[in-house]
Parts: structure tokens; sequence; C-alpha cells
């Protein structure tokens, strides 16, 4: 559907995802001149009234929230074809994909993306409303480590159609309550389980419950103790520690009651790391760390009985003087010594390791070099890939012990492996598409700033990269981050209310030339008509088909001082363009 407009108001641009309901897409408002995104149902879902009525009551509940940390709810027709509705779109990737990539997270930043998520969940209970389906999934984390939260709602909406439901209970397993798999309704509570789930998960890399199957997890949640969040990452403090367990608690009265409890001890632990305090508190008993716990029919335990009293020994009476008895005694102490000495340092002389020098690997592949230290008997381990001027990427350049020294057989030799040069070249990413552009930069190993600067342009199309800085072709060390420069288009004039056609203008207007992008990238072979309007009346200027897997440009002349020209795909409108 890229490149369709929706409701005569919504240009789809890209598409950011597909999930179990919704095509999500990034979309140009023409009405306000802004880009959002666009949330349109999927076949055969959109002719379901059950689902669409449950789907009007959660967007008709979001229509008076307003935070930073929700996403605002623009616009909805779920009257059309397909269904849609339209939220703010904002740049940042989700939480999934983050702790996927990068976990476990440093507490710092553990505790500041929760900080954001319980103050996106305390404008939801605040006004009366609960999440209902906090996942990772479900949370967009942004530059600065800010924080939206998706989904909200969504969650009865999916269990208004049963074959949606069981994929979606599959998928939100993980982070579910106890008391919802009893079938009890999502709250506040509800919620604040999800956030120890998710704090467990980001600080430790896995959720604290697991199983192969949905119902594994499920009875996981109901029986299984909370497993210890400092065993898993000794790193947590103790009072993170207490935090994430009082979120677990089977029962959900144990828990915090709301979500300002929760927000206030995290905001305590975020300031206690800035400035040095001791976190050594703990919202909730913990058990001892050694796990030692005195058994109930211990508690009344005999004591020990005293040990019998030492018996005197009768000192034989022998007709050996002292004096020589201790001198035979200390005689058979040094030839036990000595036996013990000589057979310690004939097994050592017998069994001692052959030594060899370190064999030259240095300028060899990383297969190559571990084969030769392996045929000498010496044991090779990767210490570092780092950054070379001299070696291209996958050659050893250094190597500890160093060549030459002599070592014992079986001796561990260390490989530092080039990662290639420090420096590349900026590649040229103008006129992609923001998405393709980032992939293709993460996709040669540099860092793309979540932030972009937004420019205006005549020529190159609103969503793609005019261009980047540092620009294309320059060399720069691989840690430096590249920002994409990209279009909002040239502008948009609304289109005027209408008013009596003006008589045509003479045939000898000035002709003023026109370029018409039609963006096919991800698309099959489409139907493209083109129809014009302007001081020569309305006409077709193309009418054929056009080939997939790239973006057509189209040269249009028209004349006169007022020209419309449409861009049909499939004989649905895609653009509509007046100057």
């Amino acid at each position: 559907m890229t490149g369709n407009v929706l409701a005569a108001r919504y240009e789809l641009l890209e598409q950011l995802s597909e999930g179990l309901l919704f095509h999500v897409y990034r979309a140009r408002d023409l009405t306000r001149s802004r880009v959002v995104t666009l949330k349109a149902v999927r076949a055969p879902y959109g002719s379901n009234p059950t689902l669409l009525d449950a789907l009007q009551m959660a967007l008709d509940s979001r229509r008076r929230l307003r935070s930073p940390h929700l996403l605002e709810l623009y616009d909805a027709d779920l009257s059309a074809q397909p269904p849609f509705f339209v939220e703010e779109f904002v740049r940042g990737l989700d939480l999934h994909t983050r702790i996927r990539r990068t976990a476990p997270f440093t507490v710092p930043i553990a505790i500041e993306i929760m900080i954001g998520i319980v103050e996106g969940l305390l404008a939801l209970h605040d006004s009366g409303l609960t999440h209902g389906d906090l996942r990772p999934a479900n949370v967009l984390v942004g530059s600065e480590w800010h924080v939206w939260l998706n989904g909200v709602g969504m969650r009865g909406v999916y269990r208004a159609e049963p074959s949606l439901a069981a994929a979606h209970e599959a998928r939100a397993a993980a982070y579910t309550a106890p008391e919802l798999f009893r079938g009890g309704a999502p709250s506040v509570v509800s919620d604040i389980y999800a956030c120890g789930v998710i704090l467990f998960e980001m600080i430790t890399a896995a959720a604290p419950f697991t199983g192969e199957t949905p119902v594994l997890i499920a009875e996981s949640h109901l029986n299984d103790p909370i497993p210890s969040l400092r065993q898993r990452n000794p790193a947590a403090p103790r009072t993170v520690e207490g935090i994430v367990t009082k979120c677990l608690q089977k029962d959900p009265a144990q828990r915090y009651a709301t979500a300002m409890q929760l927000l206030n001890d995290l905001k305590a632990v975020r300031d206690a790391l800035r400035f040095g305090k001791s976190l050594g508190w703990s919202p909730i008993d913990l058990p001892d760390s050694t796990g030692a716990k005195p058994a109930s029919g211990d508690i009344f335990a005999r004591k020990p009985a005293p040990p019998p009293p030492a018996v005197e020994e009768e000192e034989e009476e022998d007709d050996i003087p002292k004096w020589l008895r201790t001198m035979l005694r200390l005689a058979g102490a040094l030839v036990v010594l000595g036996l013990v000495i000589g057979f310690a340092a004939w097994m050592a002389l017998r069994f001692v390791p052959e030594d060899r020098p370190v064999p030259q690997v240095v300028g060899k592949k990383l297969d190559e070099a571990n084969r030769i230290l392996r045929d000498a008997d010496l044991e090779p381990e990767v210490r570092l890939e780092g950054y070379s001027e001299q070696y291209p990427p996958g050659v050893v350049y250094s190597v500890s012990p160093p060549e030459g020294r002599v070592v014992r057989k079986g001796s561990k030799v260390y490989l530092w492996v080039s990662k290639g040069s420090r420096f590349v070249e900026v590649p040229n990413v103008s006129n992609m598409p923001e998405s393709r552009a980032r992939r293709e930069l993460e996709g040669m190993g540099l860092a793309v700033m979540d932030s972009v600067e937004e420019r205006k342009h005549a020529t190159v199309p609103l969503g793609y990269v005019i261009a980047t800085v540092p620009p294309a072709g320059a060399r720069i060390d691989r840690s430096r981050p590249i920002k994409l420069i990209v279009s909002i288009g040239a502008g948009y004039e609304p289109i005027p209310p209408r008013a009596p056609e003006p008589a045509p203008e003479p045939t000898s207007a000035a002709t003023r030339p026109f370029e018409v992008k039609v963006d096919l990238t991800d698309q099959p072979d489409r139907r493209i008509r083109i129809e014009v309007e302007d001081a020569q009346g309305k006409r077709t200027l193309l009418d054929e088909v056009r080939s997939g897997g790239q973006v057509h440009t189209i040269p249009v002349e028209a004349q006169g001082n007022r020209v419309k020209i449409r861009v049909y795909v499939d004989d649905q409108l895609a653009q509509e363009i007046v100057r």
C-alpha cells in the first residue's frame, strides 16, 4: 500500500512493521503537513464487527490522554477500508530489540528506562485506565533514554477474536501476572508485575520465568519462587533486587499498591547512583544471601552433648632415656621428609612438559594461526578484536607471549585479531528512505544517531535522506556517529475550497515543468495513471504499467498559473499536487 493515500489525507510513505492485527506505516498528513504513524487493520479482521467495536472502545478511552510518555492519538476511521487510526510518530527503537542487542544493561540505564515506563503508567492509572499488555515490544526508547508506551488498551481488542487472543497470549506470557492466568482482569498491580519482569530482564538479559511453551511459562509464574536478581547479576544493588522482588510477588496485595510508590523507590535509586549514596536498604525483606533457613522441625534442636573428658595417657615405663627417644623421633621425621622431597623431584623431572617457542602467527588469518598453534601443542585464545591500520579484517596483528618466546607445552597463547581500519568512508545514502539508509549504515558497523535533521527540499520526497553529516565520501572514525538529514518535502499547500472554475487560460500560457516520483521499491509491477488539469483543461498524460522494485521519476509539463496533478496507482489515488 506504500504510495497510496487513505481518506484523501494520509499518504503512506513506508511500512514500518507488521503485527498480529495491524500493518504499521510512516505516513504524511497532507492536511497538517506532518509525519504520523498510521496503523491499518489487517484483513480479514477489518470486517469483524466485534473486534472493531472493541478497538473503538480502546481508542475512545485514549483520546483524553496527554503525557510525554504516551503516544498521542490524532485520528481514527474504523469505517474506512481498511480501518485505521493515526498516532504521533516518534523516532525510537522498541525495548525488545534493545534488550536483544545490548542486554544486560547497566543499572543506571535500566533504572532510567524503568522510570519512564512507570511515569507513563502513572498517567494511565490517574485516568482510570490500565495498560494490560506491558512488555518490551510495547515500549519505545528514543534518544537520551526517553520512553513512550505503545499498545495501550489493546489486550481487550485481541481477546475479541479467539485466533488473535491465543497468538497474543503466547507472546505476552512471559510478562503476564499470575492472577491474569487465573482469569483476572488487568489492574494497576498487574501492570506493576510486568514492570518487575522488564526490569529483571534488562539487568540480567533473561526473563525471570521461562518455559518451552506458554503453558509452562504460566505454570512458572504461578508456582516457581522468585529468582534472585543478584545471583543472575552480582552488580545489581540490594535495593534494586528488593524493588524487583516486591513487583513480582505472587499475591497482588504484597506488590506496590500504586505506580507512584514504585516511582518513588526508582527515583531514590537514581539519586543514590548519582550522588554515591548507599543502596543497602530494601523495600521488602529479602532471604539471607546464603540461602540457609532453619527447618521448622529444628527450632528446638538439642544442644550437642559435651565432649567426654580427656583421658590422660599413662606414661609407659621405658628403659630408653628421654633424650634418646627424642633424637630417634627427629631422625625418623627427617628420613620421611627426605623421601617425600626425593619423590617429588623424581616426579617433576619425569613429567616436566616440553618447552617450545611460540611460532610465527602475526599477519596470518585467524583460522591458520589457530591451526599453527595447535600443531605446536599450544592453546590459542582470542583476547581482543581491535582496529588495525596495517592488517585487514580477520588477520592476527599481535600475540602474547611474543613470537619466539619459549613456553611450556599446552600453554595459552593470546591473539589480537584485526577488525580492519578504524577509519571508513561514509557511503552515499541520499535519496533512500530513512529506514533503509539506517540499515545500510548500521550494516557497515557505523553508529547512526536516533535524532535527525529535517529540511525542506524541492526534489527529494518526504521521509527520504537528503545527505549525511559527515557527508558521503568523508573518511571518519567508525566510532563517530552519523546524523541523517531527512526531507520534509517542499512544503504542502492545502487544497483551497471549491470555487467556480476560472475560464481556461490561453494555450499560449507559459509551460511549467514538474517531476512526479512514484515509489515502487517494495512492490510488484503497478499500473500508473497521471491526470493533469491546467490551462488546457483536463487530460491523461500517462496510463501504463511500470516495473516494481524502484522509484520512477516521471516528467510532467503543464500550462497556466493553476495546475492540479493526480497520480493513480492501480486506479487508487496515490498523490495530488496542486500548484
